[in-house]
């Protein structure tokens, strides 16, 4: 299977733990340039759609989000333009574990009829996991809800990069959670009984870096976001977005399992 590692050029100790880390399961992986948040263009802002993100919260996106968004696209965009049936992406954050790559090789020898499978788990409270069917003896294939955030490692069909690049051609919300947004894009998603990628905490954090742009003391708002019409705006949103995944996860897990 195609392995792309996301990667700022400036951080080559990550690039070389990551590789220690890829060689050691007897992996090869392919670097690609991840989109540095300070070194935006006018291009790069131009692809955020700041009126949707409007409606969504007060906050727009932080350029570590939009770095991040950028990195993901172009990784999908050589998925839905290439002949590869599925590709992993990996962070260059990732920690794995020992059996990564035995997954890998299971999942390739599916049938490329998914669009997304997370190979973490954030296992949030309230997280639900539905089994769907067996991947391995030990570790199942199922769907992850109500809702479950993160992009450090996943499998990528050629159809699922085309349908979510359709999809969300600009940006409002952050980049995995627009991709777990099932009931909005339609994406035909699954995650992991247990994860084989989690967050690495060591070293420096390039993230941090921009992080205080996130931060909801001193983040950046939208003119007028604490106005009446805006906070009735956000309301609607919310309530609406609550119900729609309510009403969609039922079926969204049943076909899963079907």
């Amino acid at each position: 299977m195609r392995l792309l590692l996301l990667n700022l050029d400036r951080a080559a100790d990550r690039r070389r733990n990551m590789e220690r880390q890829f060689a050691a399961l007897g992996l090869d992986c392919e670097r690609l340039a991840a989109t540095d948040g300070h070194a935006l263009n006018a291009e790069d802002r131009a692809l955020v759609d700041n009126d949707k993100r409007r409606h969504i919260t007060p906050y727009p996106l932080s350029d570590n989000e939009i770095g991040c968004w950028l990195s993901h696209r172009r990784a999908l965009q050589q998925m839905a333009t290439g002949s590869d049936a599925m590709a992993a992406v990996v962070e260059d954050d990732a920690e794995l574990a020992p059996d990564f790559a035995r997954v890998l090789a299971a999942i390739e020898q599916q049938k490329p009829d998914f669009d997304f499978i997370f190979l973490h788990r954030k296992f949030k409270q309230g997280e639900i996991f539905v089994p769907c069917r067996p991947l391995l003896p030990d570790l199942s294939l199922g769907r992850v809800g109500p809702a479950h955030m993160g992009a450090i490692a996943y499998v990528v069909s050629r159809k699922g990069a085309q349908k979510f690049l359709a999809y969300a051609p600009r940006f409002a919300h952050a980049v995995d959670k627009e991709i777990h947004r099932y009931w909005a894009n339609g994406l035909d998603i699954y995650g992991l009984e247990r994860p084989v990628a989690t967050h690495a905490d060591q070293g420096h954090s390039y993230i941090e870096e921009t992080r205080a742009q996130e931060s909801s003391a001193t983040r950046a708002r939208y003119p007028d976001a604490d106005s009446l019409y805006w906070q009735l705006m956000r309301s609607i949103t919310r309530l609406s977005d609550s119900i729609q995944k309510r009403l969609a996860w039922p079926i969204y897990a049943r076909k899963g399992r079907g």
